[in-house]
């Protein structure tokens, strides 16, 4: 159960940074740029998870049109990999679609080096408007940090929202991070892609 406190900006800046998972000099920034907004009481559950990418620890999967899905998955993946602090860097990105005759063709197969090393995933959107949140959940976990005890998981959006009908929300925090997150604001995640 969350604990029964008012939860603003500040608020969340406070237990991110008691968490470990800013320092304070990011949280005061992040406070000072929302101004007056920061003590504005953050009433819904999506208005909590929203913080977090503000805040520099999660980064959201679109569920929306985002026009050309294969040239934006390699900038969700480099938003993703900043978070790490350049412990995993990502390149050499490549798409290549099941019909590279249709524009419009979402399926095909997402190439890229993470820290060197060429991994693969397979797109089965049917849509170039639209991301694989599947494939895309996937792909980030897997710039998960070695040797550091920090993975990123996706935040359970729960029964309201079933995959790919909302933004997801992936978070690179330990696992005591993550229990501090439920218990301080009610967030559960999933299970690993």
């Amino acid at each position: 159960m969350a604990e029964s406190q008012t939860i603003n900006y500040i608020r969340v800046g406070e237990v991110l940074t008691d968490l470990g998972m800013i320092n304070q000099e990011k949280a005061q920034g992040v406070v000072d740029y929302f101004g007056d907004l920061a003590h504005h009481e953050l009433t819904s559950s999506d208005d909590i998870v929203s913080t977090l990418e503000s805040f520099g620890v999660a980064v959201s999967i679109h569920a929306d049109d985002v026009d050309f899905a294969d040239e934006h998955y390699p900038w969700l993946l480099e938003e993703a990999a900043a978070l790490t602090g350049g412990k995993v860097t990502v390149d050499n990105f490549r798409f290549d679609k099941e019909d590279e005759d249709d524009e419009e063709c979402g399926r095909g197969t997402l190439y890229f080096d993470r820290n060197g090393e060429q991994l693969s995933f397979l797109i089965e959107q049917e849509s170039n408007d639209y991301l694989d949140m599947g494939a895309a959940q996937a792909a980030i976990e897997a710039l998960s940090p070695d040797d550091d005890p920090r993975t990123f998981r996706c935040i359970d959006n729960g029964p309201k929202y079933p995959l790919g009908s909302t933004d997801d929300v992936m978070v690179l925090a330990t696992e005591e991070q993550r229990e501090g997150l439920r218990r301080h604001f009610g967030i559960t995640f999933r299970e690993p892609w």
